[in-house]
């Protein structure tokens, strides 16, 4: 049984700090919140699997963000799995060293449009390691997501970052994860995740919800 923490967040400058990544929004989006698998880090995964297969909805476009390394894997695995997949270099450029030279590259976007549960599961399984990584990573119910080459200053100094830009239209819904893969953010404009409530309605059977916002729920008076 999964026990839920749930919690409203509020879009402020606290807020934008807590998710990370200079993630950007391109218009207003209604409700923001912050679902975790409280017993196991381990089962924020399969939490999630089972969260999105219990909204059976597709397409579900899962994006996320690797070295040049990895994606020659990550392409060989898709590959085999019969995964659909479309990758772009973005204007970044990161580096590596081996023991010879300093190695630069731009870091490859994948998209993974995805139609059934088997797919979810599937590309799910062989790539949220990178969440746990701390590498972008989101899935969205419509393909509003792009990158933008920006300027922003880290530990003193400045650098040219990859910002995913989300554009909020009226039933826009995505996720992003939190750090560490230790739950996840729900953002959505669409009514079925309008209030708390409602989002509960939509977990998975055998979960069971222990904190709502700063508050424990009294299992025995939910009884």
């Amino acid at each position: 049984m999964s026990e839920i923490w749930i919690q409203e967040e509020q879009l402020n400058a606290e807020f934008d700090e807590i998710v990370g990544r200079y993630i950007q929004l391109e218009g207003p989006i209604d409700s923001v919140y912050f679902i975790s698998e409280t017993m196991e880090r381990d089962e924020q995964r399969d939490f999630l699997l089972a969260f999105l297969i219990k909204q059976d909805r597709y397409p579900l476009y899962l994006t996320f963000l690797c070295d040049d390394m990895m994606a020659e894997e990550f392409e060989k695995e898709f590959n085999e799995l019969g995964i659909e997949y479309s990758y772009e270099l973005l204007e970044e450029k990161q580096a590596y060293y081996t023991f010879f030279k300093r190695v630069t590259y731009h870091p490859r976007c994948f998209t993974l449009p995805i139609k059934d549960a088997r797919t979810l599961s599937l590309a799910l399984e062989h790539t949220f390691y990178l969440a746990n990584m701390n590498e972008f990573y989101s899935l969205s119910y419509s393909e509003n997501l792009s990158f933008e080459l920006k300027r922003v200053k880290e530990w003193g100094r400045w650098k040219n970052v990859s910002i995913p830009i989300f554009k909020t239209e009226e039933d826009t819904t995505f996720i992003t994860i939190f750090h560490d893969g230790a739950g996840f953010f729900l953002f959505s404009n669409e009514d079925r995740y309008s209030s708390i409530q409602k989002v509960c309605s939509t977990f998975p059977e055998g979960s069971r919800v222990v904190q709502i916002n700063d508050q424990l729920i009294d299992q025995d008076e939910e009884a």
